[in-house]
C-alpha cells in the first residue's frame, strides 16, 4: 500500500512541476514597443521609433507588448519565437520569427495561425509576412 501512495504521489509532483515550467513564448524585449509606420518595400513594412521620424509625428502604430502585436485593426499572440542577434561596432541587428494567432479586432475567434520575421536595426523595424 505505501508504495502505491509513494508512486501517486511522486507522479502527482511530476506532473506539477512540469506544468509550472512551462513558459508562454513571448515578445522579444528589443521589439517591445510603439512603432511608427514609415513605408512598404516589398513585402516588408518598414516602421520606424517615434524619436526617428519627422518631427515625432506617428501615423498606423504597430504596437508590441511582451503578450502581443496589435495594428490599425487586427492582433496577435505568439506561439513560438525564435530570436537571433548579429553585433557588429556599428550596433547589433536583431531578427525575430514569430508563428502567432492572429485575428481581427471585434468578437473573439479562433483566428489563424501566421508567421512574420521582424528585423531590427537601430531605429528601424521590418516586419514581413511568410
Amino acid at each position: 500500500m505505501n508504495s502505491k501512495v509513494l508512486a501517486t504521489t511522486a507522479l502527482m509532483v511530476a506532473i506539477m512541476c512540469s506544468q509550472a515550467n512551462a513558459v508562454d513564448p513571448s515578445m522579444p524585449i528589443m521589439l517591445l514597443g510603439d512603432w511608427c509606420f514609415d513605408s512598404v518595400q516589398g513585402t516588408a513594412t518598414n516602421y520606424k521609433l517615434p524619436s526617428w521620424t519627422d518631427g515625432g509625428v506617428c501615423e498606423k502604430i504597430l504596437s508590441i507588448t511582451p503578450w502581443s502585436y496589435r495594428a490599425e485593426g487586427w492582433h496577435c499572440e505568439p506561439i513560438k519565437v525564435q530570436e537571433s542577434k548579429d553585433c557588429a561596432p556599428s550596433g547589433c541587428h536583431y531578427d525575430s520569427i514569430i508563428i502567432a494567432r492572429c485575428q481581427p479586432d471585434g468578437p473573439i475567434s479562433d483566428g489563424k495561425r501566421k508567421q512574420y520575421t521582424f528585423s531590427r536595426y537601430k531605429g528601424n523595424l521590418y516586419m514581413t509576412a511568410k
